[in-house]
């Protein structure tokens, strides 16, 4: 190799940096240009630790921001994973580099549903932010609170997670546009499913409906504008017929349900068999077993398919409940949920359960899922002490 073709280091580091802003905003198109092309350049550039190792972080965060939009299509996201576990503690992982270390690492663990470890490695990232020199650092801080709300939302801290999602929107919303074009579109309408969220789990449902449909005509302006903007759409619905069906309005949330279903792009096996599962679940809530029956065989064929446990382990409810009226197999979706601390279905579906079965006048059986539903709370509030 002859020393004229060395690229220097910093050159590179500095279209990774452009490559980052282009993950941040979820360009994908852009995201790819630029992965290719440091890809190329890193090859003959001088060698520098520090910026091999911000490269191996930026892909790793690059396939998990492909993961997000396209689950089905990241088949060696743990390969990267694995490679990067063997930096912590690392001479070269310091200030910067520490901190994408740890922010990304929660987000993998947060993917993977491990929330304790995902906001444990928040936490260690939180302690470096400040050391982030850049233009942006006002959007890597909305960045930063927004994941913290995600994860504080499913853990139900209601509110550290609203506090953090509308401290990370105003951020959002104040950033100017460019060429008269909106920016981090994506961004403001997954902050507002958090917000959503908690004012659902507030039972705040009239503010709750308001906000579901204000994210869903951003994310139909936002499709119009821009690629790939489906699953924003697909989402917002799901949680218009999540907000009817907490107000028992459920042919409202079946309709929305259905209408998510009519999104096949971009493709997501896990949404799709989820939506089933909660249709069908809703079906035989309406005592309509043909149709319960008919998701619950859908649900179940494709979480067969893509070996998706958790929605195998809850349509035992739907078999339990309403097809053959079994509740052993019902108490194996709970035990399910308590071996893994899924304290929140915990309790929101031993409530259902335990409604229907003072419908059909099981008495004993119902106080046994209330019971449970209050075992969960009482979970879900300890962590809030914690």
């Amino acid at each position: 190799m002859k020393n004229e073709k060395v690229i220097p280091y910093d050159l590179v580091a500095t279209k990774m940096n452009h490559w980052y802003v282009a993950i941040k905003k979820n360009w994908v198109g852009r995201a790819e240009e630029m992965r290719k092309e440091v890809m190329q350049e890193i090859k003959i550039m001088e060698e520098n630790q520090d910026v091999l190792l911000y490269y191996s972080l930026l892909e790793f965060r690059h396939k998990l921001m492909l993961a997000y939009m396209y689950p089905n299509a990241i088949k060696d996201i743990e390969k990267n994973y694995g490679e990067l576990k063997a930096y912590e503690g690392h001479e070269n992982l310091t200030g910067m580099l520490e901190y994408y270390y740890y922010f990304f690492m929660g987000m993998f663990y947060f993917r993977q549903k491990e929330l304790a470890f995902s906001l444990n490695h928040y936490r260690q990232a939180e302690r470096y932010l400040d050391s982030i020199e850049s233009e942006d650092i006002e959007v890597e801080k909305a960045e930063f609170y927004f994941k913290l709300s995600e994860v504080y939302y499913h853990m139900k801290q209601t509110y550290f997670s609203m506090n953090y999602a509308m401290r990370a929107y105003d951020i959002f919303k104040k950033q100017p546009a460019i060429d008269e074009s909106p920016t981090y579109g994506v961004q403001k309408v997954r902050c507002q499913f958090v917000i959503f969220g908690n004012l659902l789990d507030s039972m705040k449902f009239d503010e709750a409906l308001k906000q579901a449909y204000k994210a869903y005509q951003e994310a139909v302006e936002l499709n119009k504008s821009e690629k790939n903007r489906g699953h924003l759409m697909r989402s917002a619905l799901f949680n218009i017929g999540l907000c009817y069906n907490q107000m028992e309005e459920l042919d409202k949330a079946f309709f929305h349900f259905n209408k998510s279903l009519q999104i096949i792009e971009p493709e997501n096996h896990d949404y799709a068999a989820k939506t089933l599962f909660v249709i069908s679940f809703l079906k035989g809530r309406q005592n309509d077993i043909e149709n319960a029956k008919k998701f619950y065989e859908q649900a179940k064929q494709l979480a067969e398919r893509h070996n998706n446990e958790m929605v195998l382990e809850k349509l035992k409810m739907v078999k339990g409940l309403f097809l053959d009226y079994d509740l052993d197999l019902v108490r194996k979706t709970f035990e399910f949920f308590k071996e893994r601390s899924i304290y929140p279905d915990m309790e929101s579906y031993g409530v259902s359960v335990a409604d229907f079965l003072t419908g059909k006048q099981d008495a004993w059986g119902a106080v046994e899922f209330y019971r449970l539903a209050n075992e969960a709370r009482r979970q879900i509030k300890r962590g809030e002490a914690i």
